[in-house]
């Protein structure tokens, strides 16, 4: 709870102060806000960058009265995303990965992973009114190999790639007022859950009933995202809030295995949340330190009750990341007829 609470408040000091901010001034001679609009809204080409890097962590004892493991861990992580806008049109586009191993002396199994995730979105929008877009949106993720629960005698398989598989896609509304945040939001939304292996699946841990492999829903999204750099680009700010309502009732229940329908009120709190925020701080070209903040709450994604056969419950997923290592940012821009420049 502690964590949770920390995690709130973090976010909205990040956003209070994200917006509080002046948007950097064009260089040379001065301009109305009416023309640095018309600047910005004529823009004609590709913004396009990133983040990428890796972290070490290391801790050694030797003859140390408290005690202690000798570990040592290293996490891979890259964000790059791709925009396009031009006169009515807009585009969208990001994709994360992450994959971390922590090697632990005296461990039965000194090889474990620690974090792997990769992510793709896509969204295409019309400008129907000022700052207002007809949109459509497409997400994919997944993770790159396989994960499992440990106990003191075995490991048993959890997860790994395509188990499971998570696909959406939505039409809607995108209201874009500026450059550093959009709010879009879909009364038809689809998302599908698929999950390959069949040692996953039997779990019927992430919304399938076994035999089926698939989870199917239909239902509403909303998707704010704000992403802003400050002072020279030496701190930047990433955070993308999803929120998902499901219209259909399940067939079996998810939390009690005894009822053949999902229950009315299971069903009324059927509500997934998922918000990510990374916040980057550049030391140099090749050092820099970040922060990375999950929360899920999925309602379909399970956990059994100790004591109980049948009875199961959602919790709250919650993760963070802060390290210290080697990384490279960079953003670019490209107008039409010139090569591509730093920004």
């Amino acid at each position: 709870m502690k964590r949770l609470v920390t995690f709130f408040i973090i976010q909205l000091i990040a956003f209070g102060f994200c917006h509080a901010q002046v948007e950097k001034q064009i260089k040379t001679e001065a301009v109305s806000k009416e023309e640095k609009k018309k600047l910005e809204d004529s823009t004609d080409g590709w913004k396009f960058g990133g983040i990428g890097g890796v972290t070490f962590n290391q801790a050694g004892f030797k003859n140390w009265a408290p005690g202690g493991t000798n570990s040592f861990s290293f996490l891979f992580n890259a964000r790059l995303f791709a925009d396009y806008k031009k006169k009515n049109h807009l585009l969208q586009m990001w994709g994360a990965a992450e994959y971390g191993i922590q090697f632990t002396k005296g461990d039965q199994y000194k090889v474990r992973k620690n974090a792997d995730r990769w992510e793709i979105f896509a969204k295409y929008g019309y400008r129907i009114y000022k700052p207002l877009y007809f949109a459509v949106y497409s997400d994919i993720r997944s993770q790159f190999s396989k994960s499992y629960n440990y106990t003191n005698t075995a490991k048993y398989l959890i997860s790994q790639f395509a188990s499971p598989l998570i696909f959406e896609a939505a039409i809607g509304l995108d209201y874009t007022p500026n450059k550093y945040f959009s709010l879009f939001t879909s009364p038809l939304a689809a998302k599908v859950t698929y999950v390959a292996n069949n040692t996953v699946a039997e779990e019927n841990t992430y919304g399938n009933v076994y035999p089926s492999k698939i989870k199917k829903e239909f239902g509403a999204v909303l998707i704010a995202t704000y992403k802003q750099d400050f002072w020279k680009q030496n701190i930047s700010i990433s955070s993308v809030f999803k929120a998902y309502k499901n219209y259909l009732r399940a067939n079996a229940d998810p939390f009690d295995g005894t009822l053949t329908r999902e229950s009315k009120s299971h069903y009324r709190s059927n509500i997934d949340i998922d918000w990510q925020t990374t916040i980057g701080l550049k030391v140099n070209k090749f050092l820099s330190a970040s922060v990375f903040m999950h929360m899920i709450w999925d309602n379909d994604i399970t956990f059994p009750i100790e004591g109980t056969t049948s009875l199961k419950t959602s919790k709250l997923q919650f993760r963070d990341i802060i390290g210290v290592g080697l990384a490279y940012q960079t953003n670019w821009y490209k107008s039409k007829g010139q090569k591509a420049k730093s920004l």
